[in-house]
């Protein structure tokens, strides 16, 4: 069988090897790492923890034993941050691995980062990941007739041991929705990204545009349950000059940030012209401020 040579391919190819096998979510990277890579002569032996300051994750060749080693952050608390990072590192060793010997990935800045070449591999890297732990057939099984809230993307992210926000970015990229995520501190936006249709609308909020004052106030009134709001509907002007829109909100206490999933249910394409789309993974790599999931 021909080997794949794509972050897509072999994410895929790996989480149908996970599926077929009748194991469940989510998927244990550690185990795919350690039964997998045997099949190679240079396979991963080891994933333990580390305590390096400002390093994420790496992944490095042992000369001696010419096999490979995953570390991780050993102070990480959040699985689904730690999950996406050995999946990252994972990316690295089938895409990467015949480049260097060694590669550190920190949280907010990356080895060389600079270097066109080195930020194509961390979005290669970020994106395997991402088709590993959330494959596209079952996400859409997920949420197949179901109106999409945080609440409901919330339990996606529970189904792949993932960050609410990878999750969502990940929904982004495929829906045909017109909707955006937008993460806010101390009542202004950190960052925003639109799905392909909501990008259509030119619905985006750059950093340190204020919140809404409507949803301010929503979030002052403390009209949440467990942390999240359902769906409401908001009048044209609020997120968006023209378009009516629904919106829910999550607040993160651990990183002190809001966090909104604005949906435009009756957007019209029309007369909108197409744009450049980048990719969700990419976007989330680029932004080390808000949640830092580009992990």
């Amino acid at each position: 069988m021909t080997e794949p040579n794509t972050p897509y391919a072999w994410g895929s190819r790996l989480a149908t090897i996970w599926q077929q096998m009748g194991m469940s979510f989510p998927i244990n990277v550690s185990l795919i790492a350690s039964e997998y890579t045997t099949r190679y002569p240079d396979p991963i032996s080891k994933i333990k923890g580390h305590d390096v300051s400002g390093i994420e994750g790496m992944l490095i060749k042992r000369e001696s034993k010419t096999d490979w080693v995953i570390l991780y952050d050993a102070t990480v608390e959040v699985p689904g941050r730690l999950n996406f990072t050995l999946a990252h590192e994972l990316g690295h060793y089938f895409l990467h691995r015949h480049l260097f010997n060694e590669f550190k990935c920190g949280q907010d800045t990356l080895l060389d980062y600079e270097s066109k070449n080195s930020r194509k591999r961390e979005a290669e890297a970020n994106k395997f990941a991402g088709y590993l732990l959330m494959p596209l057939d079952d996400f859409r099984k997920q949420i197949v007739g179901e109106t999409v809230t945080l609440n409901l993307l919330s339990h996606c992210a529970k189904h792949y041991g993932t960050s609410l926000t990878a999750t969502t970015l990940k929904w982004l990229e495929f829906t045909e929705e017109a909707a955006m995520l937008v993460v806010g501190r101390d009542d202004f936006i950190c960052w925003s990204y639109p799905s392909p249709a909501a990008r259509k609308l030119g619905a985006y909020l750059s950093p340190g545009s204020p919140v809404p004052d409507s949803a301010i106030e929503r979030l002052n009134c403390g009209r949440l349950i467990d942390g999240i709001n359902t769906n409401i509907r908001v009048a044209p002007g609020v997120w968006h000059s023209s378009q009516e829109a629904e919106e829910s909100i999550l607040l993160s206490d651990r990183y002190e940030l809001a966090i909104f999933l604005v949906r435009f249910p009756l957007a019209n394409f029309s007369n909108y012209d197409e744009e450049d789309v980048m990719d969700s993974f990419q976007f989330l790599s680029e932004r080390s401020q808000g949640l830092n999931w580009k992990k």
